[in-house]
């Protein structure tokens, strides 16, 4: 009997991260799971990397009451035997990934509400050092997994949408929108590494999503109640993932899964912050609805970007991966604001 521990598809499949099977080596552990879980599971094993104690293992590794075998498909990370159960083991090498560390994501965040609270100049400049430090750390993780996901494109269009919609508006964020599409196919032209469609079709997306959101942050902070509002927007967030955090260190299971609870911990945050700053409390309660469901989308697309995956996981690679939900919950949270305020 071992202590089984389950990332990205693999718990996706299973339906838990955590399970006690018996077995008294690697391989006996993964057969018993593979009769567990059925074929979906079996055949996610064919190319998953799998250490006991951090260690990595093969399929002979004897493992005992209180030893831990935790198994992560490739985009997960590591470099270990694949152990397809039944089958010749074959040599999988992937990078190590780096994962999420609550400790950055929290200089981010301070770094613009300090900004914010400064001037709306002073938040702009940070905002676009940010965008541009999880450009980096996101695209980072998609070249570990091999995507192909060039960078450079990203990080010229964060510049262009913060200026252009500093100079002239919600027009100034269409152009930049616009132009970030081509650039980015400009730039597969000429870049030998981006002529899939994976890779420019992924480098597109995430280019867009950027563009996009710190666009609409700084047409927030140029508006009405701007300084407000951003503060707002970053609190409903922040408490949404220290109720996140929370809730993933908690041995009580509870009602809710972490991301739900989040949800619920963003929405409540807003009503709260549109009672406290004295906007209007319709709009606020609205926008923080539409931030609690962007929420879910921002950790899918992080999830998809990041490993590969479109799932709702709980831990992802990377040292920003808070900063996925607030890409996707900007544009929502700017465009209600904008009918509704």
């Amino acid at each position: 009997m071992a202590r089984l521990r389950l990332f990205a598809g693999l718990r996706q499949v299973a339906g838990t991260g955590r399970a006690e099977i018996p077995g008294d080596s690697v391989d006996e552990v993964l057969r018993a799971a593979s009769a567990t879980y059925g074929s979906e599971f079996e055949r996610g094993l064919g190319t998953a990397n799998v250490w006991v104690n951090g260690e990595p293992a093969t399929g002979a590794t004897t493992v005992g009451e209180d030893d831990e075998v935790a198994v992560l498909p490739p985009v997960s990370g590591g470099t270990a035997e694949g152990l397809h159960p039944g089958h010749e083991h074959e040599d999988v090498a992937v990078d190590a990934p780096v994962m999420q560390t609550p400790l950055l994501p929290l200089v981010a965040w301070a770094a613009l509400l300090a900004s914010n609270i400064g001037s709306s100049k002073w938040f702009a400049v940070v905002l676009v050092g940010i965008a541009g430090a999880w450009v980096w750390d996101a695209f980072d993780e998609a070249t570990r997994r091999r995507a192909g996901l060039v960078r450079w494109p990203a990080l010229v269009a964060i510049v262009g949408a913060v200026g252009a919609s500093w100079a002239w508006s919600s027009e100034g964020l269409g152009v930049a929108v616009a132009l970030s599409v081509l650039v980015v196919l400009t730039w597969a032209i000429f870049t030998q590494s981006m002529h899939t469609v994976d890779s420019a079709g992924g480098t597109l997306l995430a280019t867009v999503v950027v563009t996009v959101a710190t666009g609409s942050l700084v047409l927030i902070r140029l508006g009405a109640h701007g300084q407000s509002r951003i503060a707002a927007f970053l609190i409903m967030l922040l408490v949404a993932h220290v109720v996140m955090w929370l809730r993933l260190g908690s041995e009580d299971a509870g009602f809710l899964d972490p991301h739900t609870a989040a949800a619920i911990a963003a929405l409540i945050a807003g009503v709260v912050a549109g009672v406290v700053w004295e906007t209007s409390l319709l709009a606020m309660v609205i926008a923080a609805a539409a931030v609690a469901a962007a929420f879910m989308a921002g950790r899918a697309f992080g999830s998809a970007l990041r490993t590969g995956e479109l799932y709702l996981l709980e831990t992802l690679p990377g040292f920003l991966v808070p900063l996925d939900a607030a890409l996707l919950a900007a544009p929502i949270y700017w465009v209600v604001l904008a009918m509704v305020a």
